[in-house]
């Protein structure tokens, strides 16, 4: 739930012709459902995880991603394990569309979705693991389920019952009860123009990636556009990864966001700045992304053919948007990856005032040992109640030291009184 933690997964293939030439999808077996095939999936941190095996032998997590057009193995040593052809290695844009990686392209590879369906597809094979998705979900991923995989279908994410269905388009008939929304299909992926409003300005029209690979409520690009005021209280540092590395802007909180039928207010919102060359021009066609920690609170209907969505707010939708309230960004290591370390501080926050500094070790939070817990679980407390009492046992370097805080809203000072002091 520490949305400093996100993904974009654009992976724009400079050379994109070349995924799709020999590119024989077909499945297997699950396909010859009458209407619809569904698997239950996991949540972590707002990461959808999915069940695959790897060449129908392998298993291992996938995060699905509605955000990504392709489907991409980041971990290169499963394909050598596997020994999964290769057919050539392509330039990609990451996240900032600014640094240019490589990967390769495997022809028909398998992937057994959770027993279910047996997609046989070009993937993508990252020449080098840049997320480290493990150290920050506290548990091994192994890839990301692209839109290659469920883009002939109507997509169906029931966020209540924790599964996912492909259902094929002369056998949807929505309910009455849901709420459509107009869509565009791009390159595989949804697009929704809304209205947004910030600072009790004027409103805008933006177009945004409807991101299921992104653990945020929303992301905007501030430089996208030619006017756009940020909001008064901005907190700076990492947004999380792409596939170019750290992704660095702030965050804040916006008046306005329509979604559909819908309108958030007062809307937690990460904006980044692009750098943004002459390639990368050519991909941009966003202001921004709508991530699942706002999908979440629906049950949702993404129709690929008919370029429509319809969702219905589920028991979550009037649930605070948990953040972070402690400025500690933390990350998992350890071959259990019950190892707990801080990464990162944010300057300002609860936990800079008390003290802490990235590379302590923790030892034990609030009285229990460390190990009692997994990264999910604290990162879940850390955005816990405004005032809550923070008491941690720390390692740096060698030795124990005590700290405590207590939680704070990071766009709001704290009492003076509250305030915690440096030691």
């Amino acid at each position: 739930m520490m949305h400093h933690l996100w993904i974009i997964v654009l992976a724009i293939a400079v050379q994109s012709s070349a995924l799709h030439a020999q590119d024989n999808r077909r499945y297997v077996f699950g396909d010859e459902f009458k209407r619809s095939v569904r698997f239950n999936f996991s949540k972590v941190q707002n990461f959808i995880i999915l069940d695959v095996k790897l060449e129908n032998t392998l298993p291992t997590k996938f995060i699905f991603d509605t955000g990504s057009e392709y489907t991409i193995i980041i971990k290169k040593e499963l394909a050598y394990l596997l020994n999964m052809d290769y057919f050539k290695s392509i330039p990609l844009y990451g996240s900032d569309l600014s640094q240019q990686i490589f990967a390769f392209i495997s022809r028909n590879a398998r992937l057994n979705i959770a027993d279910e369906l047996l997609v046989q597809s070009n993937v993508l094979v990252l020449e080098d693991d840049f997320l480290r998705l493990d150290e920050m979900l506290g548990m091994q991923i192994h890839g990301i389920l692209g839109s290659n995989v469920f883009n002939r279908y109507v997509l169906h994410i029931n966020n209540r019952r924790n599964y996912i269905e492909f259902i094929k388009k002369e056998h949807f008939h929505p309910d009455d009860d849901f709420h459509q929304i107009p869509i565009s299909i791009v390159k595989n992926k949804p697009y929704l123009t809304t209205t947004i409003q910030i600072g009790g300005g004027i409103e805008q029209e933006l177009k945004f990636l409807i991101d299921s690979g992104s653990a945020i409520p929303l992301l905007i690009y501030n430089n996208t556009m030619d006017h756009l005021d940020l909001p008064e209280t901005l907190i700076p540092g990492n947004l999380g990864v792409g596939l170019g590395g750290t992704l660095v802007g702030h965050m804040g909180k916006i008046d306005l966001f329509e979604f559909g039928e819908f309108e958030f207010t007062n809307i937690i919102t990460s904006f980044q700045e692009l750098e943004i060359d002459s390639i990368g021009h050519l991909f941009l066609n966003r202001n921004g992304l709508v991530g699942n920690s706002l999908l979440s609170r629906f049950d949702v209907y993404i129709d690929y053919p008919g370029e429509m969505m319809y969702v219905k707010p589920n028991k979550k939708y009037n649930e605070r948007f948990r953040i972070d309230r402690s400025g500690l960004i933390l990350i998992a290591t350890g071959p259990d990856f019950n190892r707990i370390v801080v990464q990162k501080v944010i300057p300002g926050s609860p936990a800079d005032k008390a003290g802490i500094l990235p590379g302590d070790v923790i030892h034990r939070f609030n009285f229990w040992p460390s190990f009692f817990y997994s990264i999910n679980s604290i990162t879940y407390k850390l955005s816990g109640k405004e005032g809550k009492r923070i008491r941690l046992k720390l390692i740096r370097n060698g030795e124990k030291i005590k700290r405590e805080f207590r939680l704070h809203s990071l766009f709001e000072k704290p009492d003076q009184e509250n305030e915690t002091e440096r030691p």
